[in-house]
């Protein structure tokens, strides 16, 4: 049976009569070379949703297949299980030829499009891509179709308004590696066994190949329901439309002849009372904009205002700069003739021999210490000697041990000292290191860090009664290791404990488990040196009321105080 006009208007007809279709025209357009026709028609899915439809036929005359085409609209979004406008047009399938539409030959619902060769699966895949309202699916075709038995057709699986949308393409075996290569480029693959629906080109961002690519869809096995669950997901995303697409629906929404007066009134209304939106959203919109431009202004006049102020005060800042440094350039002389005029008088060399004399007395303190270090390594020997025997010692005194570095300080007092934990001391020695007194800091140091473990150990064995802080430990007379008292200071005075900057230099790190921020204040210090800088001190935390140790956060240099500050 030939395509042709009649056909349509025929099955037009039954429709109508039939109560399905409300009404129907045809148009014709003459054309020597390939004359056209069009069908418009309209019908009513439910009780407020109208189809309005058009189909274009295209060559109908010259004996040859004609091309067809369907533009369709409903009143509210399409529903895939309306029927296909395809169906209200097209007569029953009983002739394949109205199976074919577009420019290519392919069919649309009684059987697959075949692709059997490496030109066919070129052809299909760009065609696929490039394709607006179409849907194109590739499966295989596991079973070589034959006349007795052939396969069913994926869109007889689906809801009914797939009918002319859904374009089955069914690869067969010796073509699945010329399909392949083609998809590649797309990151896809068609599985020997499998489906895949292929995408529109450029593939939209939301689709992942697993979308797309079915692993298992055997026709031959009965119904395929993973690829049917795929294309109906698929189905209502978004698709790119073309111009010419843009086109044939603004045509069909403008030039529609079968609208009533009813649907025109109608539309004519929603289209007001739309305007009336718009009008009224843009008098608001409008208003925020005066608001917005008013408050605008006046941050512009606030700014303006502002930025004078600020150069005018700048220009004060600048003057002031000047002035300063005016000042400071007089100081400067001034300063460098008060050193001429001291150097060249009495005056200076009273200062001068005030340094010598300053030295003088740092280096009999430093004498005095190392007596006082002597004395209270004898005292400790004789106080152990006595206790050992209850009788006067004999002999003198045994060497103790001296650190050579400050290096085999720290892994000496790691390995000997239970009671007394280090911090990172070996980064606070630095200023003191090549010092010419160092070997003499490091000593007394040692002698200290055992005199705090000889403390924390004789506060656990007697009680926190007999020695309740360190002060109590030097003043009792069966200390094991002595410390001379006059080293010692529990605190720091008012002046620097009250100074913020002052305070947190003395804020030294300590486990959490002692204090929850890792740090505490560490204004208990012994004086490791006296004199000038570096003047070293060792800073500690006593927690021998808690856990029973000694925490050391700093040895070094004198940190600064109201004096340095």
């Amino acid at each position: 049976m030939k395509q042709s006009p009649q056909v349509i208007e025929q099955r037009l007809d039954e429709l109508a009569a039939a109560g399905t279709v409300e009404s129907f025209v045809r148009h014709d357009y003459p054309d020597e070379k390939r004359p056209s026709r069009m069908f418009e028609a309209r019908w009513r899915l439910e009780k407020d949703v109208i189809v309005r439809a058009r189909m274009m036929l295209n060559g109908f005359d010259d004996g040859l297949l004609s091309t067809w085409e369907i533009i369709a609209e409903a009143s509210k979004p399409w529903d895939w299980s309306w029927p296909s406008p395809a169906t209200m047009f097209w007569p029953k399938p009983s002739d394949l030829s109205w199976d074919l539409a577009g420019a290519r030959a392919l069919f649309r619902y009684r059987t697959a499009s075949p692709v059997d060769s490496a030109e066919s699966a070129r052809e299909t895949v760009r065609a696929a891509l490039d394709a607006q309202a179409d849907i194109h699916v590739l499966t295989i075709d596991d079973e070589l179709q034959n006349l007795d038995r052939p396969l069913v057709p994926l869109v007889r699986y689906l809801p009914a308004s797939f009918v002319g949308r859904l374009v089955e393409h069914r690869v067969v075996p010796w073509a699945l590696a010329a399909v392949n290569r083609e998809l590649k480029p797309l990151g896809l693959r068609l599985p020997p066994a499998g489906a895949l629906i292929v995408p529109q080109r450029p593939r939209p961002a939301q689709l992942r190949p697993a979308d797309l690519v079915i692993a298992e869809a055997r026709f031959s096995l009965g119904r395929p329901q993973a690829l049917i669950d795929a294309v109906t997901r698929h189905a209502p995303l978004p698709r790119h439309a073309g111009p010419d697409l843009h086109r044939h629906v603004s045509l069909l929404r403008e030039q529609f002849t079968l609208t009533t007066d009813e649907e025109v009134v109608e539309e004519l209304e929603e289209g007001l009372g739309a305007a009336e939106v718009q009008l009224a959203a843009a008098v608001q919109s409008q208003e925020q904009l005066r608001r917005e431009l008013a408050e605008t202004s006046a941050l512009l006049h606030a700014a303006r205002q502002e930025a004078q102020t600020h150069r005018t005060r700048e220009t004060e800042a600048l003057e002031a700069v000047e002035k300063a440094r005016a000042a400071l350039t007089e100081a400067h002389a001034a300063h460098e003739q008060l050193l001429t005029t001291i150097a060249t008088s009495d005056l200076g060399q009273a200062l001068r021999d005030a340094e010598a004399r300053r030295d003088a007395a740092e280096s009999e303190a430093e004498t005095a210490e190392d007596l006082l270090d002597e004395q209270a390594r004898e005292i400790a020997w004789l106080r152990s000697q006595l206790a050992a025997a209850s009788r006067p010692a004999e002999g003198p005194p045994p060497q103790d041990f001296r650190p050579a570095t400050w290096e085999e300080l720290v892994e000496r007092a790691v390995s000997e000292l239970d009671r007394v934990v280090l911090g990172d001391v070996l980064a606070t020695v630095r200023p003191l290191r090549g010092h010419s007194l160092e070997a003499t800091w490091r000593q007394r140091t040692w002698e200290a860090l055992r005199a705090l473990e000889a403390y924390a150990c004789a506060k656990a064995e007697h009680g926190p009664e007999l020695l309740p802080h360190l002060t109590a430990y030097l003043s009792w007379k069966d200390a094991p290791v002595p410390l001379p008292r006059s080293r010692y200071s529990a605190t720091e005075s008012q002046l620097v404990l009250s100074a913020p900057k002052l305070r947190e230099e003395r804020m030294l790190p300590v486990p959490r488990e002692v204090h929850p921020s890792g740090r505490v204040l560490m204004a208990e210090h012994i004086r490791i040196g006296s004199g000038k800088p570096p003047a070293p001190r060792l800073h500690l935390y006593d927690n021998t009321s808690g856990n029973g140790l000694i925490y050391i956060g700093h040895i070094g240099e004198h940190l600064r105080n109201s004096r340095t500050n």
